[in-house]
């Protein structure tokens, strides 16, 4: 039997074996699939992980815009401001933070208290300002991601 082998080996079809081994392409697509597929799915995953936040922040200021809205008719209502906020977009109350700010302005941009005169002479006008920040977690745990990731969004409007 040892002597068989031997003979085989001192044959050269080892050699001749793997010649035609390697000049055989069948099955290497097969092989070429097995080694990228896993990257494509992360890929994708990826790709479906950024489409579902970018979502979720267009719900977010959805739902700015909604309170600030609200907040039109009475500013100091910041619970129908909240109300409103997780009304307009189904976002659950205990997941969301909703902060209201009310400032005074002048046209030109500048910044006075409530009730005083501009540099020009026209009379401040008030804005409120809703701010919805949300924790979101990803689906997947990125590199360089910490996970949950803070969506906020805000949404000023003039009330008079």
């Amino acid at each position: 039997m040892l002597n068989h082998a031997v003979s085989w080996l001192r044959a050269g079809l080892p050699k001749a074996i793997l010649g035609r081994l390697r000049q055989c392409d069948a099955g290497m697509s097969a092989v070429e699939f097995a080694l990228t597929a896993p990257l494509l799915v992360l890929m994708l995953l990826g790709m479906a992980d950024m489409g579902l936040a970018t979502n979720e922040k267009m719900r977010l200021v959805s739902a700015a815009r909604a309170g600030a809205q609200s907040g039109y008719g009475n500013s100091a209502n910041t619970a129908a401001i909240t109300q409103a906020v997780t009304g307009a977009s189904g976002l659950n109350g205990g997941a969301v933070n909703v902060a209201v700010a009310t400032s005074c302005g002048c046209a030109d941009g500048s910044t006075v208290a409530c009730g005083g005169t501009c540099a020009g002479g026209g009379s401040s006008r008030t804005y409120v300002t809703v701010t919805v920040t949300e924790s979101y977690a990803l689906l997947l745990s990125y590199p360089g991601f910490a996970s949950p990731v803070t969506l906020s969004a805000s949404a000023t409007l003039r009330v008079d």
